[in-house]
């Protein structure tokens, strides 16, 4: 193998002003239908690269809740739809922890607030 393939195929370390889209509500192969798919597409903030990739080393996916919770969230977001769209990521994940009442969804958004919150604030 030559050099040039061996440096494509090194993981680059991306400027620190760089952005990914986080899905708050992820893997999106689990969140793929119904309420829970819109609320995923819906709940999606830029972090930079390098906390997104820590955080994902650290909470792999996010339980999805019933679909009853799901359709209960959806609804109370589409009465305040632009409100939350402005939310930064920390009060958009604490907007999810309170109105989906599931104990292990809550869990990993716990994860997700206590994380965000420390390294962006």
């Amino acid at each position: 193998m030559d050099d040039v393939s061996k440096k494509r195929r090194r993981r680059r370390k991306p400027p620190i002003t760089a952005c990914d889209r986080h899905h708050i509500c992820f893997q999106k192969r689990f969140w793929n239908n119904g309420y829970a798919k819109a609320l995923c597409q819906a709940f999606v903030r830029p972090v930079p690269v390098v906390f997104h990739r820590e955080l994902h080393s650290i909470l792999s996916t996010v339980p999805v809740p019933s679909g009853e919770l799901c359709r209960n969230a959806w609804n109370k977001y589409q009465k305040n739809k632009e409100e939350i769209d402005s939310y930064g990521i920390c009060r958009a994940i604490a907007w999810l922890y309170v109105n989906i009442p599931d104990v292990e969804f809550r869990r990993a958004m716990q994860i997700e607030l206590n994380f965000f919150a420390e390294k962006i604030g």
